[in-house]
């Protein structure tokens, strides 16, 4: 079972049904919103539970042909159009519309027994055999039915009891081989036997209910639980005051890069961002102003690669990473100028800097490569660090490539 819902919507859900498990079971059905969702939980198992009783129900009561012709011979004819011309072709169409859903389940079902019971109650009478009365003994078979093997919500099944016991008390009335007595406890068997099978109808659906609001409980705690969890996950993942990724994250997305490139022979490549001169930035404006630069630079970054497979990191201090797979990786130079002339463009303001900004810009080192079996992630993390130190090298604010020789040396262009 799970649960769709928001997690607005979950927490209101878990509120309504500690209610429904906190007050008395006097009170069998639930609240609309508790309610609707039972309904729409239990319905496509009941239903096929339904059909194959049904189905197994209408072949043994088929069978039952062959003992009428021993109990009430006379009316063999009868039975057998009865039943195999009329009453097994009625009840296939009704099995039929239940699976079809052109008729609610509980309905059909409750519906479903009644052509039984009058079949059998009218055979009873027609017939004039000596143990024809016999048949109203077995009517307690029918309410058994409803109320165990289906068994039908505690209110159809109490349709049907009521139904079978007035039907038994019309027949028994009406035949004339009943006398006082046998016909007082044919009607008696079925009152008894309806009170009993009401109680175990009522305790099985409590039970069965008790049983969806325990469940439902569970899941929508360990939903919680893992919203919970992803939560904590999202947040030992991302750096607290740039919002991307941290270090800790960088290394598990890279690694999980690399494996399935070394699996696929896709590349990836790695852009090592530093920001331009910021120990001085710091020193000039302050903790606090660097930080507001630090925040400005990792949203450049994040939205400038936005739209694409690239993934912002904070790698440390003033250095961040993006990590780019598959043809994105391809086209790392024209991305890694992109991300350069997005920083420099932004004229990155601090408060209590000059009005016009501070002119921050960035260097890139980048490299790219498919991942090759035996050889560890750290190479790719290598050259495009050197390709950063020869930016730097080169005048900062600029793009470096950075090149591998034999995956192990580094050769930095």
């Amino acid at each position: 079972m799970t649960v769709e819902d928001g997690p607005v919507q979950r927490g209101a859900l878990l509120r309504q049904v500690e209610a429904e498990l906190a007050r008395p079971w006097s009170k069998i059905a639930f609240g609309p919103v508790v309610e609707s969702r039972y309904q729409t939980a239990i319905e496509p198992a009941r239903t096929r539970h339904y059909i194959l009783c049904h189905l197994s129900g209408m072949a043994v009561f088929d069978l039952f042909v062959f003992v009428n012709a021993l109990i009430i011979p006379d009316v063999l004819v009868l039975t057998i159009v009865i039943d195999f011309a009329v009453l097994t072709p009625s009840l296939l169409l009704l099995v039929w519309a239940m699976h079809r859903r052109r008729v609610p389940t509980v309905v059909a079902s409750t519906i479903f027994l009644f052509p039984m019971l009058c079949t059998m109650l009218g055979l009873m009478l027609a017939s004039r055999a000596q143990n024809a009365v016999m048949i109203a003994f077995a009517i307690p078979m029918v309410m058994l039915y409803a109320s165990i093997a289906l068994p039908l919500p505690v209110v159809h099944a109490g349709i049907v009891a009521a139904g079978a016991t007035i039907l038994t008390a019309a027949a028994v009335a009406l035949h004339p081989g009943f006398d006082l007595g046998g016909g007082l406890f044919a009607v008696m068997l079925n009152v008894s036997m309806a009170g009993y099978l009401l109680v175990a109808a009522f305790r099985n659906e409590v039970s069965e209910r008790r049983f969806y609001l325990l469940t439902l409980r569970d899941t929508l705690w360990s939903e919680r639980l893992r919203a919970r969890n992803q939560r904590l996950l999202s947040l030992s993942d991302t750096d607290g005051l740039t919002g991307v990724g941290n270090r800790r994250s960088f290394n598990a997305r890279l690694e999980g890069l690399w494996r399935d490139g070394a699996g696929s022979a896709s590349p990836i490549a790695l852009l090592m961002i530093d920001i331009d001169h910021f120990k001085r930035l710091n020193d000039t404006y302050g903790h606090l102003r660097g930080d507001e630069c630090l925040r400005a630079v990792a949203g450049t970054v994040s939205n400038t690669i936005r739209g694409s497979t690239g993934s912002t990191f904070r790698y440390g201090g003033e250095e961040f990473a993006v990590l780019l797979a598959g043809a994105e990786a391809e086209q790392v130079d024209r991305i890694a100028e992109r991300v350069r002339s997005a920083v420099e463009a932004a004229v990155i303001p601090l408060p209590g800097g000059p009005p016009d900004g501070v002119g921050v810009t960035v260097s890139i080192g980048y490299a790219a490569m498919v991942p090759e079996a035996g050889l560890p992630h750290a190479t790719l993390i290598s050259i495009a660090d050197a390709a950063l130190y020869k930016a730097k090298q080169k005048g900062r604010n600029r793009v470096q490539i950075g090149h591998a020789d034999f995956a192990t040396t580094l050769q930095v262009a």
